[in-house]
């Protein structure tokens, strides 16, 4: 992909991130049977975290990353997800939240990513969390340095496998609250599902009309 390619994208994406997002509409099309979207604590109870979406060249394409958390951790164990966490008071603001757990979690350097725009709000009534994701933009491919606290792999994919192989499927998965079926879908070998599956849904159907991504 030519460096103007390349910036051409990401004006394309800045720019599709300022019109109405499908926000609930999209979640709804990945949201597990019994669980709802609306929060069902106090606003002001409701803890603030922020997850990072971000998109660098490889081999020609534009790819992102996806990590999978150790089994041990109580919350989403096990689960594949976006580098992301709690918002800490020492946070600006929630773009930095999301910035910062990227770092800490698979050594990203703060300096050389750009924030884009952000995607929906998302409450997950499980753990009480609204996570809020954030499309960044690095110019060359990362360098990862994982956390072997928080995460046990990370994945590199390109995003024309979200936008094009991303077939719903159901899954049963093992919980805090037992086993569940669950709608998700495969990319490459790894099953996504739960807030990560509604984030990757709204992404889609922001860009699959765009037609700026070539499917790997």
């Amino acid at each position: 992909m030519l460096t103007s390619e390349f910036s051409n994208i990401k004006l394309i994406f800045i720019k599709a991130l300022t019109n109405e997002l499908p926000g609930e509409k999209a979640h709804k099309l990945m949201l597990p049977q019994g669980r709802d979207l609306s929060p069902v604590a106090d606003k002001n109870t409701i803890l603030q975290s922020s997850v990072l979406m971000l998109l660098f060249p490889k081999h020609g394409t534009i790819n992102t990353c996806l990590i999978r958390r150790p089994p041990t951790m109580r919350n989403h164990g096990g689960q594949i997800s976006f580098p992301g966490g709690r918002h800490e008071p020492s946070d600006n603001d929630l773009a930095q939240t999301a910035l910062r757990e990227s770092f800490e979690e698979i050594g990203t350097e703060v300096n050389s990513i750009e924030i884009l725009g952000k995607l929906s709000p998302l409450y997950v009534h499980v753990s009480n969390f609204m996570i809020n994701p954030f499309l960044g933009w690095c110019e060359t491919m990362p360098k990862f340095e994982i956390d072997n606290q928080e995460v046990d792999e990370i994945f590199t994919i390109p995003v024309g496998k979200f936008l094009n192989h991303t077939r719903k499927q159901f899954q049963k998965v093992s919980t805090i609250q037992g086993i569940i079926e669950v709608p998700g879908f495969y990319i490459d070998n790894l099953f996504i599902w739960g807030a990560t599956a509604m984030i990757i849904s709204e992404f889609n159907e922001i860009f699959k009309s765009l037609s700026i991504i070539k499917s790997p």
